[in-house]
């Protein structure tokens, strides 16, 4: 470093970030006020929150229901021996701001398919996944749709790995990616109970920790090429980068193949709903009901609007082995396993449903929280006049502090 200085006496700004600068269509301030999710904390997860701090992002929201353990440590360099039985979430954010603390990390130890709100997402500049399942994709790709936010998805086993991005609300999405196979699997588990439901939390995926890296490497390229594509759309005069927008990298390890996959959206996806008329408010999770939520929705909708859930909403389980009923007020997405089983026989639960909000239900009065709604939710609101989305705005001041 020294002998290089020698021959260039000029000052050339030089700071963390001088060598980043030197890329011809680098923009280090696109970095700084970038706002990005990752979602998954493991192999995957662990490389792109690394880079993120590396590249110098601005915030970074890590979302990970799951706990460290010992076996994490051969493919995740965030994580230590003493970090075992912590949430991932949380350990990694502290790490990550050890090794930048030009950036800000929030660990949320949540699952995304049912803690995450739709104004988390809304909020974020792109989504960034980390995952083993396809319902959590699913789960990523239908929020992202809805409040418009890009998102890159990566997958790897032991020897390949696939990285594609989708960008709302005209290109292919996630869903329009799925094969007849994939959508067996998953209709199953969505009509085969609460227990069937939840297979996918108990999923594990093999990899090491090179095709992590070189998976997860390949993502965050493409989340900051996203961010300067945006960037460059606002600034005349700057070229755009290409990026995997609808297609997909695809690389195999055993034979060092890799090639591009294009994909082809579907009109008739069911992931394609875009909220157009979202309305920020004072209500919070922790106090709010659905008739609160229902009576805002009247001021610009008008009277006996219906509100749309994230789930069904579970008013009872019934057991038809011992014949008992249980009334149960809570979406059926953040009914634990064990909340599904019959307390006297054992035997697994039917839900009585409904699928949306209307007013005079029982479970009315009952607070979004013990409901199990995600936190800064946003729920949309029909009536003959039109339909409006209300978010729950006010939990941003404790789920995101300082935003």
């Amino acid at each position: 470093m020294s002998a290089e200085k020698s021959h260039f006496p000029i000052d050339i700004g030089e700071d963390r970030y001088w060598r980043l600068r030197l890329i011809s269509w680098w923009n280090q301030d696109v970095l700084r006020a970038a706002s990005i999710m990752v979602v998954g904390a493991g192999a995957l997860g662990n490389e792109i929150i690394k880079n993120l701090a590396l590249l110098g992002a601005g915030t970074v929201i890590i979302v990970d229901f799951d706990r460290v353990e010992l076996s994490n440590l051969s493919r995740s360099p965030l994580f230590r021996a003493q970090d075992e039985g912590k949430p991932k979430a949380q350990v990694a954010a502290s790490a990550a701001e050890a090794l930048n603390p030009d950036c800000r990390f929030i660990g949320l130890e949540a699952d995304v398919t049912r803690d995450i709100g739709l104004g988390i997402f809304r909020r974020v500049d792109v989504v960034i996944g980390g995952l083993d399942n396809r319902e959590a994709r699913l789960a990523i790709n239908r929020a992202c749709w809805k409040v418009g936010t890009p998102w890159v998805d990566g997958a790897v086993d032991d020897t390949r790995g696939i990285v594609r991005s989708f960008v709302p609300p005209d290109t292919p999405c996630y869903e329009c990616t799925l094969g007849e196979q994939d959508r067996k699997i998953m209709a199953w588990r969505e009509s085969c109970g609460i227990l069937a439901a939840q297979a996918h939390i108990q999923d594990r995926t093999p990899t090491t920790p090179t095709m992590a890296s070189i998976i997860a490497g390949i993502q965050v390229h493409e989340a900051v090429k996203l961010l300067h594509s945006r960037s460059c759309l606002q600034t005349p005069g700057q070229r755009l980068s290409p990026t995997l927008v609808g297609k997909a990298f695809y690389f195999d390890a055993t034979t060092y193949d890799c090639f591009i996959i294009d994909y082809v959206r579907n009109e008739d996806c069911m992931s394609h709903e875009l909220f157009e008329n979202i309305v920020e408010t004072q209500l919070n999770s922790e106090s709010a009901t659905l008739a609160e939520v229902a009576d805002l929705a009247t001021r610009y909708v008008g009277a006996n609007p219906v509100i749309g859930l994230p789930s069904e909403m579970v008013k009872s389980l019934k057991c038809n082995r011992c014949g008992s009923t249980q009334p149960f007020y809570r979406l059926a997405h953040s009914i634990r396993a064990e909340e599904a089983r019959c307390p006297d026989c054992g035997a697994e639960r039917l839900p009585e449903v409904d699928v949306e909000y209307m007013r005079g239900a029982p479970y009315e009065d009952i607070t979004l929280k013990e409901l199990g709604f995600g936190q800064l939710e946003i729920l949309p609101a029909v009536s003959q006049r039109g339909c409006v989305q209300i978010e729950i705005s006010s939990d941003a001041k404790s789920v995101l502090p300082g935003s």
